[in-house]
């Protein structure tokens, strides 16, 4: 089981997928006038560390565990208002002491709603998500089918709510008593070139909670054994028979096939969609060169300018891991609307 699921989503889903034991989930449903994201959730285990964290530890967690003991014996659910001191509401992005609203569920092992919104999330399907605060009512997700997956009853009043949500973010509704989601699939990575540089990426971008697909005309090279992380493989000959996954303004493309032959078809065709990050690994020479073939050939200057060539930040990196890490933290950053310069002078 893994032991830590506070950094994505996703990983929140493959450890409670994995339940063997009834536990308590934790959701940061309030947060104050902190930025921090809402819906981050954590998993709680009688008699164990937590799974995860939704205030980065301190004396908050320790007040969380103690009501989680609880609720394994009691079985009911509960809002928690857990207090935080100045150096923990600092570290969670307050300016000063706050405090942090979590619910708290109890959930049975391989229970039917999370191993259906995970099976949804790797079809790419956007979930509405419907926490309900304190005791009694119990989560529940509804999927663009229009079918409602739970391991209770659902309020009806709150499936009306949720299908009537159309906010892509997190909203805390006391007043309706529930936290509604709406979760968008995750962001992908396309790598077109399954090279030395491709496996370290595929690993760490999934490590980063992206969804990744590596393109290549060489079955040899695109196994599972040489990238295991990989969501999906794809035999794709650029010069010939070039296929993409479908595209969209939550991929991201990075061409890694040092071959002039396959880099240009790509391109012209990754242009042509909504990305918000396009790169190409190569020689700021060899790189200027494709782009100026590419205008040449009438590719408009300002698409041009979208493909960042050499991919990657400046980090002094040479070896296939470094370089992959350099690529990865750009794509984090734009993601994100950043630079990726030093936190210390911003």
């Amino acid at each position: 089981m893994l032991t830590n699921v506070d950094e994505t989503f996703d990983d929140f889903l493959r450890a409670v997928t994995h339940l063997a034991v009834p536990a308590v989930v934790a959701t940061l449903v309030g947060a104050g006038e902190s930025r921090k994201p809402l819906g981050r959730r954590a998993i709680f285990l009688a008699g164990q560390e937590p799974l995860g964290s939704v205030t980065l530890g301190g004396c908050a967690e320790g007040a969380l565990r103690k009501a989680a003991d609880e609720i394994c014996v009691s079985g009911q659910s509960r809002l928690l208002d857990v207090k935080l001191g100045s150096e923990e509401a600092y570290e969670f992005g307050m300016t000063c002491a706050g405090q942090v609203t979590v619910q708290l569920t109890p959930t049975p092992p391989a229970a039917a709603l999370w191993r259906t919104v995970a099976q949804a999330r790797s079809n790419g399907e956007v979930l509405r998500l419907v926490t309900p605060l304190g005791a009694g009512a119990v989560p529940f997700a509804l999927l663009p089918s229009g079918e409602v997956v739970t391991d209770g009853q659902p309020d009806p009043a709150l499936l009306a709510q949720a299908q009537a949500l159309t906010l892509d973010e997190a909203v805390l509704d006391r007043q309706e008593g529930a936290f509604f989601e709406t979760r968008l699939p995750p962001s992908e990575l396309v790598i077109v070139g399954a090279g030395p540089i491709a496996p370290p990426l595929a690993r760490m971008a999934v490590v980063a909670g992206l969804r990744v697909t590596v393109c290549d005309d060489r079955p040899g090279r695109l196994t599972p054994q040489r990238l295991p992380d990989a969501h999906a493989l794809l035999l794709s000959a650029p010069d010939q028979d070039l296929r993409l996954p479908p595209l969209s303004a939550r991929s991201s493309v990075v061409i890694i096939s040092h071959d002039y032959a396959h880099e240009v078809p790509v391109l012209r065709q990754v242009l042509g969609a909504d990305v918000p990050y396009v790169a190409m690994v190569a020689s700021r020479r060899r790189g200027q060169a494709v782009l100026n073939f590419l205008a040449e050939t009438g590719v408009e200057a300002e698409q041009l300018t979208r493909v960042r060539t050499p991919a990657g930040l400046d980090l002094g990196a040479e070896t296939p891991a470094g370089i992959a890490l350099s690529i990865l933290a750009e794509v984090v950053a734009v993601l994100h609307g950043r630079t990726g310069g030093p936190l210390a002078q911003r």
